[in-house]
Formats: structure tokens, sequence, C-alpha cells
């Protein structure tokens, strides 16, 4: 997808009333003759976010504000005189496109011509819950969410329940299967990467035998919960969790840990650049200690290994984090990291190949320097794989 690369010329002005009425009076209203690309002599009709264009013509030194849209910017004096505005558009979405820019002078006069704001196409970055539970709400993320008018799941009409610039907030369809999620907005219409209820680079779903002998999981004794037993929403059959209180605080428990031992998940062959680890996660209760080591194991005995703890920033380390239901994580396959026992290999070293990966194995831990008892720990996972990013 094209990258918009900011350009500020024009700043905000706070008090955009203020300077409306700042200046002298003008003596005659403006007139616009030509809108250019401030890098060449190039007349143009319309531009994209960021750019910086030229707005020429006579009488421009008495405007104090532009219009683009119904976006409004304020322009810096420096970059007005009585022939040139020169100014970036602004990569805010309009409410209504009227496909106008208006020049605003000192005294409110208002003066427009045709002049087109190509509006970025969507871009997805994700989904809330890939496993996302018929008849329930989910959320698209990424960008440029601007007028939105259709989510597709697959070739079915979502019903839209609303919209941010970041964030569409949809209903999943009753008969979703395995397939891609469409956005269509002002500025075109883009389909994800990613499919829901993907089933392909499946690694572990507590469903699928993921040994030689048909068992969901070699060895470990976390728990796993059948879907009649589920006090949670069920997303995907089985999964797994760690309900617990006064968790101790060590490296290693037998309750916390579940792994694959040795098992082919017929992983086509492809390094770790284009890649994503992904898990559908249930954070019940606040988490804000300890973390879970996800260790995968290659054909050759190597181990590759990720600390998952994302309570671990500035918005979750003091409260804790909870994710209101399910939700999917995405994790680079490139922050697995090859370790020798529980050191980091120097220099770092990636999967090069996850068609020779044989197991997976999580633990959680508790066993960090000044580790305290964690008084109550509420995490259900599910649904590991490796997919396309």
């Amino acid at each position: 997808m094209k990258r918009y690369i900011v350009k500020v010329v024009a700043t905000v002005c706070v008090a955009a009333a203020a300077l409306l009425s700042c200046e002298d009076d003008e003596v005659a209203s403006p007139v616009i003759t030509n809108i250019r690309v401030v890098e060449k002599d190039s007349t143009i009709l319309g531009a994209e976010f960021n750019q910086t264009i030229a707005i020429q013509g006579s009488n421009l030194g008495s405007v104090r504000a532009v219009m683009f849209n119904d976006v409004t910017v304020i322009p810096s004096p420096v970059y007005v005189t009585d022939n040139n505005i020169i100014i970036s558009v602004p990569d805010t979405a309009p409410k209504e496109v009227t496909n106008k820019v208006t020049l605003v002078t000192a005294s409110g006069e208002k003066v427009s011509v045709d002049f087109n704001v190509v509006l970025p196409p969507p871009e997805i970055i994700g989904l809330a819950n890939e496993f996302g539970i018929p008849g329930e709400e989910n959320k698209v993320l990424g960008n440029y969410f601007f007028l939105i008018s259709k989510v597709l799941v697959g070739s079915t009409e979502a019903e839209i329940v609303g919209f941010t610039d970041s964030e569409v907030t949809f209903v999943m369809p009753l008969d979703a299967t395995t397939s891609t999620v469409t956005v269509v907005g002002a500025g075109g219409e883009s389909t994800s990467n990613f499919r829901i209820h993907e089933t392909e680079g499946r690694l572990i779903n507590f469903d699928i035998p993921a040994t030689g002998w048909g068992s969901d999981v070699c060895w470990g004794d976390a728990e796993r919960i059948d879907p009649a037993n589920s006090e949670l929403p069920v997303i995907s059959g089985r999964y797994t969790r760690i309900k617990q209180t006064d968790l101790p605080a060590t490296g290693y428990n037998g309750s916390w840990v579940f792994s694959t031992c040795y098992f082919d998940f017929g992983l086509p062959a492809a390094s770790h650049e284009d890649k994503y680890f992904k898990m559908e996660v249930n954070i019940v209760e606040a988490w804000k200690a300890g973390y879970y080591v996800i260790d995968i194991g290659m054909e050759n005995g190597d181990h590759f290994k990720y600390r998952f703890k994302p309570w671990d920033n500035d918005t979750y380390r003091t409260t804790g984090l909870k994710t209101d239901g399910w939700r999917t994580f995405y994790i680079s396959l490139s922050d697995f990291y090859k370790y020798n026992g529980d050191t980091q290999a120097d220099p770092i070293v990636r999967i090069s190949d996850i068609s020779k990966i044989r197991d997976v194995r999580v633990d959680f831990s508790n066993g960090a320097t000044g580790a305290k008892v964690i008084a109550s720990h509420y995490v259900a996972l599910d649904n590991l794989r490796i997919v396309d990013k």
C-alpha cells in the first residue's frame, strides 16, 4: 500500500477565531487562478493526504483559513502572500465530501473552486478477534477508515455498528466461514490478507491431534476445557487456561505448561520475515505479573523463544490488562530468537524454515527476579498458528 509522507507546512491554530480577525481589513476578494504542486510547475485538480500544494491567484494575503471539503486548516502567515498560499492537504477525514477547496478571509468571506482530495483506501491491519462469534460485535483494526459504507465477511455483508478512522465495529454474520474481510469506504475498498477462522498454519487448537497417537498435546498439565464445561464463550472448541490463585514465585509449575514434544505440523517451507505467530487470548482478570514463554523447537533440536507479556507497557503496567472477551494477538515470527538453554544466542538467530518446526511448548512463568506471589490469574489460550502477515 502506498504510504503518505507528512510534510508539515501548515500549523493548526488553537484560537482560529482570533486569527481570522487579527489582521488589517482586506481590500479586495481573493481570486484563485491555479493550484499546483510545489515541487514542480504542474497544475493539479486534486491531491493526496499531506501533499504540499501552492494555491495561486491574487488578493490572497487576506486569507486566514483554507478548507479542504469541510476540514479547516489555518495556514502559517509565513507561507501566505498576495499571490501564493503554500499549504499541506490535511490527513483528516471529511464528514462531507464537497470536492471543493475554500478560502476564508479575515472578514469571513469564502471563495471556493473545484478540488478533489484523494482519500486513501482503507488499510486493514487486523481483526479484534479472528475467531469472532456469529451475532456478536467485532472490530476491523487499521487506518483510513473514512466514510465506511460496507463490511463484507467473505461475500456476506455485515451490519456496521460504527467506525472511527482506525476501527470499524460490525456484527459477525451468522454464516461466517473461513474467509477474508473487505472494507469499503470513500477512498475505495481493501481486503484483508488474513482469513477469519483460519485452519492453515495451525499448530495447536486442543481439538485436532498434535501428536502421533491422537492426543491434543504430548505432555503438560495445563487445564484444557471442553465446550460443555466452559464458563467462557467458546470460539473454537476446546481451549487451555490457567485459572488459579496464589501462584508461587517460580519459573516452573506442571499445571502451567503444555507441549507437543515432537510433531510434524506440515507447514510449508518459509522463513520468519513474512509470518505471524497468532493466537486467541481471553484475559479475564487484570494481568500485570508473570509471562508466557512460547518455545518453538526445531527438527535439529534448536529452540526459538518469545516472552508473551502484553501487560508490560506504560498503559497496563499499573492497572493490568483485561481483554473483555477473546482477542487475537499478533506476534511477528521475527521476534522469536534462538536460545541455548536459558541464554539467548549472540548474535541473534531467527527461524529460517518453519517447515522444520517440530515442537510448540508454552509455559507460564512467575520466576522473574523479585517476583511475588500472584494473587489471581485467569487467562485462556486457543488456536496457536503461524500464518502470513
